[in-house]
């Protein structure tokens, strides 16, 4: 009766085993590699939180011996999902695609006080919070200089994110307000008295009535109650 040794029959069965599996790609590595070209393609400065790669691991891909390319399908790496192809230049070439997710962390303008239509905007009225800004529309608000003074635009309550279609400049004339009008030029000016035919914000061209001539000219808002035509 002969006596095998056991240790050398799995050493012979795992022999093929390993040669199979060093003929194929891991996908670990070219998880690695995806993760890698996305930390790079991003902002240094951001806060992100990067997912693996999904990749089918039932996939077989012959091992690549050139350096893989990794492109994003939309051409640009952008937070929220993001398709990546991944080829293999090589003899035995071959390409994938799988998704990668971002979120991206910032802090955001949100409402701490409802807002009602033309109320003016102050600090007590938003904070500062850090949010996915992946989840977010564009145009929301990071900055409070830019919203502090200005006009809601509409109602917004209270734990909203503020974007910029929330507001806008402040109206400095309202239509049928009696108004200064400066006429002239530097260093010659003359005022009279007007009526706003229209409302207006700072910089806008406007309707304005001269109460003594009664005619209807164009000015524009310098300031509350304020409008100029220059010469």
């Amino acid at each position: 009766m002969k006596t095998i040794n056991l240790s050398l029959c799995l050493l012979l069965l795992a022999s093929p085993l390993a040669a199979i599996a060093a003929t194929f790609h891991p996908l670990e590595t070219i998880q690695e590699n995806v993760q890698s070209f996305v930390k790079a393609s991003l902002d240094p400065a951001g806060q992100y939180q990067i997912s693996s790669a999904q990749i089918d691991p039932r996939l077989h891909l012959p091992l690549c011996p050139e350096k893989m390319e990794i492109f994003p399908q939309s051409g640009n790496i952008r937070p929220g999902r993001n398709t990546l192809g991944i080829r293999c230049p090589g003899s035995d070439n071959w390409t994938i695609y799988s998704t990668v997710v971002i979120k991206s962390f910032e802090a955001v303008l949100v409402l701490t006080k409802q807002l009602s239509r033309n109320d003016k905007i102050n600090l007590e009225h938003f904070t500062t919070e850090t949010r996915d800004t992946s989840t977010l529309q564009a145009g929301y608000l990071t900055d409070p200089n830019a919203v502090i003074n200005k006009q809601a635009t509409r109602f917004i309550p209270a734990g909203s994110v503020l974007y910029r279609f929330h507001y806008s400049e402040p109206t400095l004339v309202k239509r049928g307000e009696r108004v200064s009008i400066q006429s002239g030029k530097p260093g010659l000016l003359i005022t009279s008295a007007g009526v706003a035919m229209m409302d207006g914000i700072k910089g806008q061209q406007i309707n304005v009535k001269n109460v003594s001539s009664q005619r209807v000219i164009q000015a524009t808002v310098v300031n509350q109650g304020l409008v100029n035509v220059y010469f």
